[in-house]
């Protein structure tokens, strides 16, 4: 499932953490945001490592899972990031 995660997190430490994390399950499109081909375990991965971050009162991340259908009718203008399903897998 295509999932858009974006996040705003204010101690450098916690959203440097966030973002190495992140850096493994998808590709960086935007300064805060990040776009990943999860499943419902991934997902679920994503949030218990958010959770564990203890993050601030002020601080959030939301998570976006995307339909298939909602995902082609996606449009980037300028110079954004396209999110290609491939039938291989890089080891």
């Amino acid at each position: 499932m295509h999932v858009l995660i974006a996040y705003d997190i204010s101690d450098n430490r916690t959203r440097g953490k966030f973002f190495k994390f992140l850096r493994e399950k998808g590709l960086h499109s935007q300064k805060s945001v990040f776009e990943c081909d999860l499943d419902q375990q991934g997902i679920q991965g994503v949030r218990k490592f958010a959770a564990s971050l203890n993050l601030q009162e002020h601080d959030s991340v939301a998570i976006y899972p995307l339909c298939a259908r909602c995902s082609r009718r996606a449009r980037i203008l300028g110079q954004g990031i396209h999110l290609v399903r491939t039938a291989w897998t890089i080891i």
